[in-house]
């Protein structure tokens, strides 16, 4: 029997990782989360699964833990946030040192928000913001921590997909059903999104080799960036085929330089793991999960 934590099970990743892990044979999850992330994701219930509140972190035995997921991190850059989320995580991975192996999520964020190309692991990380830098400071402490038994740090490309309304794509699908137009700038911004449930898969793929052969950080993206142009293109597209509806692009030019690109080819060569799911079905999905509100 397979023993997994999650922590942050309720969230928009933790909730894709639950849904490839419910009712798996063999496989025993022990999901942490708070109310308010169980109600907005619709907690994933199933007879392998044991919801955990956070308050029981610190009575909870990880020692009967085969793995730890680490996915609990606040997304809001308010600082009083991160420096609650970052006592959560310190309390999980000083509890987590006891299980078996570690996996704390990070972030694309960590790298130059600039770069010329999709960022390597090897590159030295650009703490630009908060987040970034609490983020980097959560990798830290997995390091330190958990420096006796094997763990990584995923940094995670920039996720996408019904629910995660934040996003671009989410937000480009709204106005383009309201108002049958999308305005965009044409500009040196490019996105390299990855769709939640590849993003799953790459996690849990590296349940499928041994965690002694983990590297210290691995990055979890498909090396493909995205124009406002292109993902707008894109809705067009799709709305078309699904709805048989119109969208007009209008554009203008900008100046503002950013690019979330990651290179993920270390993690696909060390596990075998292959990205699948296209822009385009990214955006069906969200189109789909928008009509059925």
């Amino acid at each position: 029997m397979k023993k997994i934590v999650i922590t942050g099970a309720g969230g928009f990743l933790g909730t894709a990782l639950m849904h490839r892990l419910v009712n798996k044979p063999d496989t025993m999850v022990y999901a942490f989360s708070f109310d308010s992330e169980r109600r907005r994701y619709n907690f994933i219930r199933g007879d392998n699964i044991v919801p955990v509140d956070n308050s029981e972190i610190d009575t909870f035995d990880f020692s009967i833990a085969d793995y730890v997921i680490n996915c609990a991190f606040p997304r809001n850059a308010d600082s009083e946030l991160i420096s609650d989320g970052l006592d959560f995580v310190a309390k999980v991975l000083k509890k987590a040192v006891s299980s078996g192996a570690v996996i704390n999520i990070s972030s694309q964020s960590v790298y130059n928000p600039q770069r010329k190309c999709a960022a390597k692991e090897t590159d030295k990380p650009v703490l630009e913001n908060k987040y970034a830098i609490g983020k980097y400071a959560s990798e830290l402490l997995n390091n330190t921590l958990c420096a006796e038994i094997p763990h990584t740090n995923i940094r995670m490309a920039s996720l996408i997909g019904p629910d995660f309304d934040q996003r671009v794509t989410n937000k480009m699908v709204e106005l383009a059903l309201k108002n049958g137009e999308l305005s965009v700038i044409e500009d040196s911004q490019t996105f390299g999104y990855l769709d939640i449930e590849d993003a799953a898969d790459g996690i849990l793929s590296l349940l499928n080799i041994p965690s002694e052969k983990w590297r210290s950080v691995y990055n979890l993206g498909n090396g493909r960036t995205y124009s406002l142009k292109t993902i707008a293109e894109t809705v067009a597209s799709v709305i078309k085929s699904v709805l048989g509806k119109h969208i007009e692009i209008k554009s203008e030019s900008g100046d503002k330089v950013l690019n979330s690109a990651l290179d993920g080819s270390t993690l696909m060569a060390d596990t075998g793991y292959k990205p699948c799911v296209s822009l385009e079905e990214s955006i069906r999905r969200i189109l789909i999960k928008k009509i059925e509100r």
